[in-house]
């Protein structure tokens, strides 16, 4: 697997996500002015609910952890990749605080576990500026 092929694709889904939940939130503000305009808002809310799971994580997010988990390799480097980029879109800091823990018990190749290595330095060292709020963050 391509690492700088999947760092694209999560980076292009992360812009798509942004512009669907984008869509979500204009036409909910107007979305009581007329039915087009409800109707506008049911769409886009319908099109991004269609579209998150496939394009939140490659290869889609149902059943990525589980692949994850059984050791499948494209599915570790995705994590990896995603984890590596830390996205930012809808309930993206779910999906990193899901992953973290699966890849961190996957098998790794030793270029794979500096890489996790490195996420995790820069996780503590973002942690410790305080730039989180709870004990997810």
């Amino acid at each position: 697997m391509n690492a700088d092929k999947v760092r694209r694709t999560i980076l292009a889904n992360a812009a798509e996500i942004v512009r669907l939940h984008n869509g979500v939130r204009e036409t909910f503000r107007r979305r009581g002015e007329s039915e087009a305009r409800f109707q506008a808002w049911k769409s886009a809310a319908e099109d991004f609910q269609a579209r998150y799971r496939v394009l939140a994580f490659p290869g889609g997010y149902e059943g990525a952890l589980e692949r994850i988990e059984s050791g499948d390799p494209n599915a570790v480097e995705a994590a990896l990749c995603f984890l590596e980029l830390r996205p930012y879109f809808f309930r993206s800091g779910y999906l990193y605080e899901k992953l973290l823990p699966r890849v961190k018990h996957a098998l790794l190749s030793l270029e794979q576990a500096e890489r996790l290595r490195t996420v995790l330095r820069r996780r503590a060292e973002w942690r410790a500026r305080g730039k989180y709020v709870g004990s997810n963050g």
